[in-house]
C-alpha cells in the first residue's frame, strides 16, 4: 500500500511512496509543508514524516515489539499525536511525541481501547475514541494532555469515533452508528470547550 495525492477533482494523481511496505494513515502538517505516516518499511509499524513531494523520509519512533499509528501534527506543527500499544498487545493509548522522535508523552492511562486522537486549535486538548464503557459502546472523551482532565463527550448506546475539529474549534465532525439502522454516518455539531479542560 502507498501514498498518493491528487487534486480534489481526483485529476494529477501521483504516487508519494513505492515499495511492497504498507504505507498509509497519513494527515498534513499545518504549513502543508510535511506529511507524517505509519509504515512497516522497517518490519514493524512506525511513524514516518516526509516532505510533502515525498522526499526526505524521516523516521520519528523506533519501536521493533509495538504498533505505532494514526497520526496528526499538533496545531503548531511541532508535536504528533498517536495511538500505540506499548504496554500490552492491542492495548491502544494515545501518545504524544515531538516531531524529531524525542520526548514521548503517554496522555492516556485508563485501561480501555483509544485511537483516532486529534487535536483541538488550541494545542491542549485532544478528542479521541474510546472504549472505556465497552467495545459495543466507543464514545468520544476529551483530555487536557497537560494536565490529564478529562471529558466524556458523548452519550450513546451504540458506536461513536473519528472525531475532527473545524479550524476555529468551534464545530466537531465524528461518525456515529445512532441513526436506526445502526449505519455508520457522519456527524457536525457546534462545540465549546468544557471549563473542565
Amino acid at each position: 500500500m502507498n501514498i498518493y495525492e491528487a487534486n480534489p477533482d481526483g485529476s494529477d494523481l501521483k504516487a508519494l511512496t513505492s515499495g511492497p511496505a504498507y504505507d498509509a494513515e497519513c494527515a498534513y502538517s499545518p504549513d502543508g509543508s510535511r506529511i507524517v505516516f505509519a509504515s512497516n518499511r522497517s518490519g514493524h509499524m512506525n511513524l514516518y514524516t516526509m516532505a510533502a513531494d515525498g522526499s526526505d523520509i524521516q523516521q520519528v519512533t523506533h519501536t521493533t515489539a509495538s504498533y505505532n499509528g494514526g497520526p496528526f501534527f499538533s496545531p503548531d506543527g511541532t508535536q504528533i499525536i498517536y495511538r500505540a500499544d506499548y504496554e500490552k498487545q492491542h492495548y491502544l493509548q494515545i501518545y504524544c511525541i515531538d516531531i524529531h522522535g524525542m520526548h514521548t508523552q503517554q496522555i492516556t492511562m485508563n485501561g480501555a481501547v483509544n485511537w483516532a486522537p486529534f487535536w483541538h486549535p488550541n494545542g491542549k486538548v485532544v478528542a479521541f475514541t474510546t472504549s472505556l464503557h465497552g467495545h459495543a459502546q466507543y464514545e468520544l472523551y476529551l483530555i487536557n494532555s497537560k494536565t490529564g482532565a478529562s471529558y466524556r463527550l458523548t452519550h450513546n448506546a451504540s458506536f461513536d469515533g473519528l472525531p475532527s475539529f473545524n479550524k476555529d474549534g468551534t464545530q466537531i465532525t465524528w461518525t456515529s452508528k445512532r441513526g436506526p439502522d445502526q449505519t455508520c454516518q457522519i456527524f457536525v455539531a457546534d462545540f465549546m470547550l468544557p471549563d473542565i479542560l
